[in-house]
């Protein structure tokens, strides 16, 4: 099977914590394959603000999509930047669906317990401090398009009482208004 001749949309990929664009280069590779335009998003959560990260993936789509219809794709914090996005007048036109890869759709059990840690706060900077925060979640618009929630139930028990991907429970993946939340396993 060949690619498409003419690329179906345009799909912003947006990486999760502790990860770099790499993370989502295999994604990448076959959303590509399959005829869509790809933009990976780099971000560093150690170094730049949560605002700051979401103002420059807002000029990114907005820069790179030119009108035409596109995609969001996130993986684990790359969600909390994509519905932080929402704020202040929201993406570029065009926006269609988005698929939230272990998202936590509301305060994280881990980084509630380490906000306090210091490695953890020198690595996950302000980001890390916002997941362990309700308020800031109870302010966290919910998309206003039609989305869908991916979790992973295979995690680690040390830390969890309930299923989970290692990081995020399944439960904080959940958000009201989904299309869909599949669990893998």
């Amino acid at each position: 099977m060949g690619v498409p001749s003419v690329a179906l949309a345009t799909v912003f990929l947006v990486h999760g914590m502790g990860r770099t664009r790499a993370s989502m280069a295999l994604l990448q590779f076959r959303l590509s394959r399959a005829g869509y335009r790809t933009v990976n998003v780099p971000y560093s959560q150690a170094t730049e603000s949560l605002e700051d990260i979401t103002a420059r993936l807002r000029k990114t789509v907005a820069s790179e999509s030119g009108g035409a219809p596109y995609h969001l794709v996130g993986h684990s914090l790359g969600n909390v930047v994509i519905r932080n996005g929402f704020k202040e007048g929201g993406y570029a036109p065009g926006l269609g669906r988005i698929v939230m890869l272990a998202p936590p759709n509301a305060p994280a059990y881990l980084a509630r317990r380490l906000k306090d840690v210091p490695p953890y706060r020198w690595a996950t900077g302000d980001s890390g401090q916002r997941l362990a925060d309700p308020a800031f979640y109870a302010a966290l618009p919910v998309p206003p398009v039609e989305f869908g929630v991916i979790a992973g139930d295979k995690g680690q028990s040390l830390t969890f009482a309930e299923p989970n991907d290692g990081v995020v429970a399944v439960s904080e993946t959940r958000l009201e208004g989904m299309k869909e939340h599949v669990v893998l396993h």
